[in-house]
């Protein structure tokens, strides 16, 4: 595979692999962690920098995830790309010499790892205020990029690791997926790394992962996200109920969010006495600000980019799912001003 125009890449990725080969090549064995709940950008990622940690000769680096996969292209991502991935509970941190987090932050609330225990790099994309902290670990924070993978991608050409077929359909699907297929929170890095891949990758692969078999409880909550959906003026609104898996949650935002005038899409529902929401806009780069206050005004943790975002908030057990629910939604009308408006039904 022959490599891209290295004069591309940012300076400083050069620099930021050797930094991480310094902290980490010297360990016996890594853990990679992800998010709990984890998506295609952070799938990919770890499994980028696992690959990259064989490269430098750490023996089998183990990926893991404390939630599950729950979405039907996340599945077919991990049966078709042959993926291993190891749930988090199966695992004994004391067994790994090294850290390593992806496309996640100690202390964000997304991360099953306790917060005593000290990690040693951390590769994201997402801001992390604030930006010129001390951290005691490698960190490569990059919040002008629309992915991680983008960073996983030029550490892994920066160290002259030639990248599989599946590992870059991996990183071009974690690519496409997390800018919305170039439609937000695109950078210059994106799009020479994404046109880099697409020439490296199996598109029969890439076909079947984007059109997956889905269960019955997708259109399920099709319908139910339709039915209850409401808009005020430019933003539309919909709670799906209790779900299975928050991976749902985002997918009904993307879907509405294509919706014709709307500018904000906000989606939630109930999962394991939490209210997990999603945020989308078009033109404007609040959405990250905006959910992050959000849940942290209902004591929840929260975040993302100007255009994507989520949250969490849990339901304490002095509360009740209802009062919770109203409470949150009174918080989004008040923080996207609308608590005047009228609301319409979509349908």
């Amino acid at each position: 595979m022959s490599s891209p125009l290295v004069t591309t890449t940012v300076p400083s990725f050069a620099q930021k692999v050797s930094e991480l080969h310094d902290r980490i090549a010297s360990g016996s064995s890594v853990l990679i962690l992800t998010h709990d709940y984890p998506d295609p950008d952070c799938i990919a990622s770890g499994l980028g920098i696992a690959h990259l940690c064989s490269f430098w000769g750490i023996s089998s680096p183990v990926v893991s995830f404390g939630g599950f996969i729950g979405r039907a292209e996340n599945r077919a991502m991990v049966r078709y790309l042959n993926i291993e991935m190891v749930p988090f509970v199966l695992i004994d941190v004391k067994e790994f010499d090294r850290i390593i987090m992806v496309d996640s932050f100690p202390g964000k609330g997304n991360v099953s790892l306790a917060p005593n225990i000290p990690v040693d790099a951390v590769i994201d994309h997402h801001p992390v205020p604030p930006p010129e902290e001390d951290f005691p670990f490698f960190q490569d924070i990059r919040h002008d990029l629309g992915a991680t993978s983008t960073i996983v991608g030029n550490y892994l050409l920066e160290a002259g690791c030639p990248i599989p077929i599946k590992l870059a359909t991996a990183l071009f699907y974690g690519i496409k997926t997390d800018t919305g297929e170039m439609r937000r929170d695109v950078s210059f890095h994106d799009l020479e790394c994404y046109k880099y891949l697409f020439d490296n990758i199996d598109h029969h692969l890439l076909s079947q992962i984007e059109n997956p078999e889905r269960d019955i409880e997708f259109f399920r909550l099709l319908h139910k996200a339709g039915d209850s959906a409401v808009t005020y003026e430019n933003l539309c609104y919909t709670h799906l109920g209790s779900v299975s898996t928050p991976d749902y949650i985002a997918e009904m935002a993307d879907l509405f969010h294509s919706l014709d005038k709307i500018e904000w899409m906000v989606c939630s529902a109930i999962f394991k006495n939490q209210i997990f929401f999603s945020i989308r806009a078009k033109n404007v780069n609040t959405a990250g600000t905006i959910a992050e206050a959000i849940a942290k005004e209902l004591g929840g943790s929260g975040g993302g980019h100007g255009r994507a975002a989520a949250g969490r908030v849990l339901i304490s057990s002095s509360e009740t799912t209802e009062t919770k629910l109203s409470s949150f939604e009174e918080t989004v009308r008040d923080y996207f001003n609308i608590k005047n408006l009228q609301s319409k039904s979509l349908l």
